[in-house]
């Protein structure tokens, strides 16, 4: 018996020898192995004769390699979190490859489609706050996207609508604000999700909103793909993997001010965005457009001033489910060469440049003050309608717009309701389909 325990111990030793020998030569030609299975702190005898301390000590070097990896990360050129940030849930850590739609410094963007809130300061992400709730789409008060500038902060607001305050309430556009949960005169907290256009969050959320903004910083509420895709049907008019959607269908854009607190008449003072606006990453170079499906070129509208604000523009015409469908790229930056009136596409072949033209200027539209001679950031994007007739303007029910005279006149990229009454189909529910999950 006792020459088996001898035997034993002998061969143990040996094992223990030859395995330290082992690692120190892995450790000695890897550095990799060197960052992340440094056991200097945990003896070998220790390991064999507590599983325990054994299980922890990889605990530690598994979180120290994490730990590392996140500080690796941190100096990629592409990582654009600050390095405090704190994330309350991993898949956040994907915002940090995402470059800001700010065109300065400082500023929140809100992305609807995954309900997320990104503050920025100096250019870098430093916080990722949950959005509560959002108006519903295809009403003439879902909450406005695009870029716009903080107006009025309170800490309580009293609605001009609803009999309601709002906690740590900061208006984004017109009469459309972000604010916590509202509560009535009694102090009973607002129960229902319904919101009328506004951004909710918890109050929490909302005060960090409120501390972080100044009037005047910039704003931007926009939507991804995240969640759709393209039907087999169809081409996407741009690569997807590089656009999000700046304006949305339907979107509403302040026209007259006439009935300001006037909850029945206030959606006479709005008109509403008749295409959706796909905006490309700003650093990119301006990129290609391509035909949804096969067609025919039935008008191209040059940037001649003449334009109705849509600068360059192409109106394609398709045979669809045995109707005529008319798809429409506007504010191109250059025609494809070659294409005219009566040409014949194919589905995905490139038809244009995306760009910002209008009004007979190659750069009209801008982020801030548009115009031909202004300073503003390019205002780059592709407007796009899906439209039951060959027209720049409305296509149904002739002169329905009116300026602010009175006078009536078509409509161009907004309508006075829902643009589906007047010729123009949801080109995100026409063209796309939710992914599976």
């Amino acid at each position: 018996m006792k020459i088996m325990q001898n035997l034993f111990k002998t061969i143990l030793v040996a094992f223990l020898f030859f395995a330290s020998l082992a690692l120190g030569l892995f450790l000695r030609f890897s550095s990799d192995a060197r960052t992340f299975l440094t056991f200097e702190n945990v003896r070998i005898g220790t390991i064999l004769n507590n599983q325990a301390t054994f299980v922890e000590a990889l605990k530690e070097q598994k979180n120290f390699a994490i730990q590392k990896s996140e500080q690796l990360a941190e100096t990629d050129p592409n990582n654009f979190c600050k390095e405090d940030i704190v994330f309350s849930s991993p898949e956040d850590k994907r915002f940090c490859f995402r470059k800001s739609k700010l065109t300065e410094e400082k500023g929140i963007e809100v992305d609807l489609t995954n309900k997320k809130t990104l503050l920025y300061d100096g250019e870098k992400l430093v916080k990722i706050l949950p959005l509560l709730y959002q108006s519903p789409e295809d009403k003439w008060f879902q909450s406005p996207t695009g870029y716009y500038r903080i107006g009025v902060k309170k800490e309580r607001h009293w609605s001009s609508l609803f009999p309601v305050a709002m906690p740590y309430a900061v208006q984004y556009y017109e009469d459309f604000f972000m604010h916590g949960i509202p509560y009535f005169e009694d102090n009973t907290q607002v129960l229902t999700d319904f919101t009328g256009g506004c951004l909710r969050f918890i109050d929490e959320v909302a005060k960090n909103i409120f501390n972080f903004l100044k009037t005047g910083d910039q704003i931007v509420v926009y939507k991804t793909f995240d969640n759709l895709k393209i039907k087999s049907d169809f081409s996407s008019p741009v690569k997807l993997e590089k656009f999000w959607i700046r304006q949305r269908f339907g979107n509403p854009y302040r026209s007259f001010w006439a009935h300001s607190g006037d909850i029945e008449n206030l959606k006479f003072d709005y008109y509403l965005h008749t295409g959706v606006d796909f905006a490309p990453a700003l650093d990119g170079d301006n990129p290609l457009i391509y035909a949804i499906a096969d067609g025919e070129i039935s008008e191209i509208q040059n940037n001649d001033g003449k334009d109705h604000g849509f600068g360059n523009t192409i109106i394609i015409k398709h045979q669809i489910n045995n109707s005529e469908i008319y798809s429409l790229y506007a504010h191109l930056d250059s025609v494809k060469t070659g294409l005219e009136k009566g040409s014949v596409v194919k589905k995905g072949e490139v038809i244009g440049v995306v760009g910002n033209s209008a009004n007979g200027c190659r750069n009209y539209w801008r982020i801030g003050f548009e115009g031909c001679n202004q300073k503003s950031p390019f205002d780059t994007h592709l407007h796009f309608e899906i439209k039951t007739s060959s027209t720049v303007g409305n296509a149904t029910d002739g002169e329905a717009c009116r300026r602010q005279n009175g006078e009536a006149r078509f409509c161009y990229g907004y309508t006075p309701d829902n643009p589906k009454n007047f010729g123009y189909l949801n080109p995100i529910e026409f063209l796309f389909e939710k992914k599976d999950n």
